[in-house]
């Protein structure tokens, strides 16, 4: 199993032609919790930032985020009203990815447009099937991912929702 100090050693050689394991995966967020899980799942991708979000009463809050350049702290991405963001689009068609929000149409007069640029989202749901929030690759830079890892998030999102309420080591809270 990987340690916190190699995924971030990962992270500095990204390689977005990585196939991902969903069996590393589910190891490291089983073991070591979410923010290992999303280390690994940014190393994968060019983008910048990975996070998981938590809808609740119209907000979007940042549970587990990993940025890249290690600059901002999920706290730093604390919350986002559900209107305002562009997990509202992930949560209404099941996904959203965009390359460049400047030039999509879905964005037009989106607070956010000029800034993140880029957004890969999946929905997460919890044990109940209930809406739990998203899972995202983002960044303030225009980058279009692999096919084959946007579908890697969304397999990711599937399994991770298995944790999204879980403390590290597996027991419930």
């Amino acid at each position: 199993m990987h340690s916190v100090a190699d995924l971030l050693h990962n992270t500095k050689f990204k390689d977005p032609l990585r196939n991902g394991s969903l069996e590393e995966l589910e190891a490291l967020a089983a073991g070591q919790g979410l923010r290992s899980a999303l280390i690994y799942l940014n190393a994968l991708v060019p983008h910048r930032f990975t996070a998981i979000y938590r809808l609740r009463h119209k907000t979007l809050y940042c549970t587990s985020a990993f940025d890249a350049a290690q600059e901002i702290s999920g706290v730093d991405l604390a919350e986002v009203p559900y209107e305002e963001s562009y997990c509202q689009f992930t949560l209404k068609d099941g996904r959203y990815v965009t390359a460049d929000a400047a030039a999509d149409p879905l964005l037009e007069g989106h607070k956010y447009r000029d800034i993140m640029q880029s957004y890969i989202g999946m929905p997460v749901l919890d044990e109940n099937a209930q809406v739990y929030g998203t899972l995202c690759h983002f960044d303030f830079l225009k980058i279009e991912a692999p096919p084959r890892q946007i579908e890697f998030l969304k397999s990711a999102a599937r399994l991770l929702a298995a944790h999204v309420s879980r403390p590290v080591g597996g027991a419930r809270a």
